[in-house]
C-alpha cells in the first residue's frame, strides 16, 4: 500500500512540475514578441558554361573571396577562335563581291545608256535616209517623165533608178540597224536588273557573315569566365581537363553582402508584419550579438506549418512565410545558419 502511494506521490510531483513548465512556456509564449526561427540564405549565382569545350584552368577554390570581373573558368577556345577567324574571312570575301557587283551594276547601267544612244543615233539616221529615199523616188519621177519625152537618155535614168534601189538598201539596213540597238538595249538592261540582284544577294551575305562572327565572337567570350559580382566560392564541379557540355554549372558562387532569411509568423501575429518593419536578428553561432534586418515580403496565402519549422505553439497550423534581409557587410552570418528573428516592437 505504501509502495502505491509512493507511486502515486512521485506521478503527482511529475505532474506538478510539467504543468509549472508548461505554464511558464505558455507565459513565455504570450509574452515573446512576434518572429521565429529561419535559415540563412545568401544569393547564389551559378557559373555556367555556355559553350562545350575542355577546361584549360580553374582560378578559385570553394571558401576563396572573388571580385566582381575576377577570371574564374577558362576553356579552351581554340574552334571558337577558328570559327571567328573563318567569319572574318567570310565577311571580307562578301564585302568584296558586293563591290564587284556593283561594279558589274554600274557597267551594266553604262551599256544601256549607250545602247539607247545607239538607238537613238539609228533613228536620226533612218530618218535621214527616209528623206533620202523620198527625194530619190521624186527625183526618179520627175527623171521618168522628161525620158518619155526624149529629154534625158536611158542611161541618166538607170542611174537615178539605181539610185533609188540603193536608197531602198539603206532604209532596210538602217532598219536591221535599229532592231539591233534595242535588243541591245535589252539584253543591257537585263544585265543591270541581274548585276542589281547580285548586289543585294552580296550584302545578303555580307550581314550574314558579320552575324556569324558575332556569334564566333560570343563564343570566343564565353571561353572566360568571370564573376558577375563579388563573392564567395560555394561550390567547385569541375577541374581542369574535363569537357563540360552546355549549361554546365561550373561553379556556385553566393553573395554575403547582404544575406535573407525565412520565418513562418503564425496567423495570431502576422498583423505584426509589413514590408519595411525592422527586426532583429541572433544566431548561436554569435551569443549576444544581434543583427539588423528589414522584412521584405510577407506570403499572401497561408500554409501549414513546414516539417522542418519549428512553432512556439503547435497548435498554430496555419503560418505565412515572411522574408527578412539583413545587412552582412562583414560576412558573419552565413548560408545554412539558424538564427532567430524578431520583429522590433512586438515585445509584451
Amino acid at each position: 500500500m505504501k509502495r502505491v502511494v509512493i507511486i502515486v506521490g512521485v506521478l503527482c510531483v511529475v505532474l506538478a512540475v510539467a504543468l509549472t513548465v508548461r505554464l511558464r512556456q505558455l507565459n513565455a509564449y504570450q509574452s515573446a514578441p512576434a518572429g521565429g526561427t529561419g535559415t540563412i540564405e545568401g544569393t547564389e549565382v551559378n557559373i555556367t558554361a555556355r559553350i562545350g569545350a575542355r577546361i584549360t584552368a580553374v582560378h578559385v577554390r570553394e571558401g576563396d573571396q572573388v571580385k566582381s570581373g575576377q577570371l574564374l573558368v577558362e576553356l579552351d577556345c581554340s574552334e571558337p577562335e577558328a570559327l571567328l577567324a573563318e567569319g572574318r574571312a567570310r565577311v571580307a570575301s562578301a564585302e568584296a563581291s558586293v563591290h564587284a557587283a556593283h561594279a558589274a551594276a554600274a557597267s551594266a547601267a553604262g551599256s544601256t545608256v549607250a545602247a539607247r544612244r545607239a538607238i537613238a543615233a539609228v533613228q536620226a539616221e533612218q530618218a535621214a535616209v527616209q528623206a533620202e529615199r523620198q527625194n530619190v523616188d521624186k527625183e526618179t519621177e520627175r527623171l521618168a517623165a522628161l525620158h518619155r519625152t526624149g529629154a534625158i537618155t536611158t542611161s541618166q535614168l538607170e542611174q537615178i533608178e539605181t539610185r533609188k534601189v540603193g536608197a531602198a538598201e539603206r532604209v532596210v539596213a538602217v532598219k536591221a540597224n535599229q532592231d539591233v540597238a534595242v535588243a541591245r538595249v535589252t539584253v543591257a538592261q537585263r544585265s543591270q536588273v541581274a548585276a542589281m540582284a547580285q548586289t543585294d544577294a552580296a550584302r545578303a551575305l555580307v550581314e550574314a557573315a558579320r552575324a556569324a562572327v558575332k556569334r564566333a565572337e560570343v563564343a570566343v567570350r564565353e571561353c572566360r569566365l568571370t564573376a558577375p559580382r563579388d563573392g564567395v566560392v560555394l561550390t567547385r564541379s569541375y577541374e581542369p581537363g574535363e569537357v563540360v557540355l552546355p549549361g554546365a554549372n561550373l561553379l556556385v558562387i553566393v553573395d554575403l553582402r547582404e544575406v535573407k532569411a525565412t520565418f513562418y509568423l503564425p496567423n495570431a501575429e502576422l498583423a505584426a508584419a509589413a514590408p519595411g518593419k525592422k527586426v532583429t536578428v541572433r544566431a548561436d553561432a554569435y551569443p549576444g550579438a544581434a543583427f539588423a534586418g528589414t522584412i521584405k515580403h510577407v506570403a499572401a496565402k497561408a500554409e501549414f506549418t513546414p516539417k522542418n519549422v519549428q512553432t512556439r505553439e503547435d497548435r498554430d497550423r496555419l503560418v505565412y512565410g515572411v522574408e527578412v534581409t539583413i545587412p552582412n557587410p562583414a560576412g558573419k552570418l552565413r548560408p545554412g545558419m539558424p538564427v532567430e528573428v524578431e520583429i522590433d516592437g512586438t515585445r509584451k
